[in-house]
């Protein structure tokens, strides 16, 4: 597999932006892994790769030079690991997942790194419990 980030793999639809953000929606899910927020959810019919969407808020980082720095670097690390996920473990990630930073500083790219693999192995961990307790 490559190590490609397709505009296919951007969550751009209102609708399910929406729906990832509503407080009271019950089909989707959160965790915190510092420096992260991640809202995701499952679709009824499987994607063949999960859309993300990444999010760095405005109200922390005033300016677009290190808001965009900081969403390269997260996209950057989302693609290298997903590659390895996807091929190595044959895991499930969630069909649609919005990164949200909540960081108030910059975190250097190693760091960003680790916890991307983090969170993907956690993706991969669950979907694991749950086909064993099934």
């Amino acid at each position: 597999m490559k190590f490609t980030f397709q505009k296919s793999e951007r969550l751009t639809q209102v609708k399910i932006i929406d729906t990832l953000f509503q407080k009271d929606s019950r089909n989707v899910a959160q965790r915190f892994v510092y420096p992260f927020r991640v809202l995701y959810q499952f679709n009824a019919q499987p994607l063949e790769l999960p859309q993300i969407l990444i999010s760095v808020p405005k109200r922390k980082f005033k300016k677009a030079v290190d808001r965009n720095l900081i969403k390269r670097r997260i996209r950057e690390a989302y693609r290298l690991n997903k590659a390895i996920h996807l091929v190595e473990g044959k895991e499930k990630l969630p069909d649609y997942m919005a990164f949200v930073y909540i960081a108030s500083t910059i975190e250097p790219f190693e760091r960003i790194n680790k916890k991307m693999q983090q969170v993907l192995q956690e993706f991969s961990n669950t979907e694991k419990d749950a086909t064993t307790t099934s």
